[in-house]
C-alpha cells in the first residue's frame, strides 16, 4: 500500500533506528562489525552500560559513534563526555570530529551545527542538543546538565567525583514537559477512580539516565 508522508517519515526512522548498522554505514560511510553494532544497541536500549575492553578494540571509536546516533534518533540530548583527565574527554570529541569530516559523511556532517573548542571546555550542537567534553578539575564543571553521561577509563574515576559531581549532571530528564503532563493526566484519572496508584508511570517522580 501507500504511505503518507508523515508515515513514510516514521516508517524510516523506525527502520533506521532498528538496523544500526545499516544507519551508521549510509549517513557516515562506516561499517560496523558485529561486536560494535551489538554494543551500540545496548547502549542506546539500557540505562547503565560498561565496556570492559583491551587496548585498540575500538572504545574510543564506538564511543564517538554512540554520540551522533543517540543525539540523531533523540533530539535534544546532550551527551556530557568525562575522563580522568581533559585529554581523554578530547580524544573521543577528535574522534567524532575526524569521523563527521571524512569522505562519505556527508550526511552526518549536515546534522552538526555550530562548534567551540576552549581550554576548559569542547562543545558541539547537533540536532537540538550537545555533545560536550569538559575536565575533571576546578569548579567550573561544576553547574554542567546532562542527559547522558558518557565516562572514559571510569575506573580511574575517584568515587567521590562520580557521585558529588558527574551523577548530578542527569538530574534533569530531557522530557521533562512530557514527564510533568503525564503525570497531571494520571493524577487526575485516580482522583476521578478511573486509575489506580499502581497503574501510573511514575514518570514524574523521577528519571533513569543512560
Amino acid at each position: 500500500g501507500d504511505l503518507g508522508d508523515k508515515e513514510a517519515k516514521i516508517t524510516l526512522a523506525r527502520f533506521l533506528r532498528h538496523n544500526l548498522g545499516f544507519t551508521t554505514e549510509l549517513i557516515s560511510g562506516i561499517k560496523l562489525a558485529p561486536y560494535q553494532e551489538v554494543t551500540l544497541k545496548a547502549f542506546m536500549n539500557r540505562n547503565f552500560s560498561m565496556c570492559v575492553w583491551g587496548r585498540g578494540c575500538g572504545k574510543t571509536f564506538i564511543a564517538s559513534i554512540f554520540c551522533f546516533l543517540q543525539c540523531i534518533f533523540y533530539p535534544g540530548t546532550k551527551i556530557m563526555i568525562a575522563g580522568p583527565t581533559f585529554r581523554t574527554a578530547r580524544l573521543i570529541f577528535n574522534n567524532l570530529e575526524k569521523l563527521v569530516m571524512s569522505p562519505g559523511a556527508e550526511l552526518l556532517a549536515q546534522t552538526f551545527g555550530a562548534k567551540s573548542k576552549r581550554n576548559d571546555q569542547y562543545e558541539w550542537l547537533i540536532n537540538g542538543g550537545s555533545i560536550t567534553a569538559i575536565p575533571l578539575s576546578g569548579e567550573k564543571i561544576r553547574g554542567f546538565r546532562a542527559n547522558i553521561l558518557l565516562l572514559d577509563e571510569y575506573m580511574l574515576l575517584p568515587e567521590d567525583i562520580i557521585k558529588n559531581v558527574l551523577m548530578p549532571f542527569l538530574v534533569a530528564p530531557q522530557n521533562i514537559a512530557e514527564r510533568i503532563e503525564i503525570r497531571g493526566i494520571e493524577d487526575t484519572l485516580i482522583k476521578e477512580g478511573r486509575m489506580k496508584r499502581s497503574e501510573e508511570r511514575r514518570v514524574g517522580k523521577g528519571c533513569r539516565s543512560r
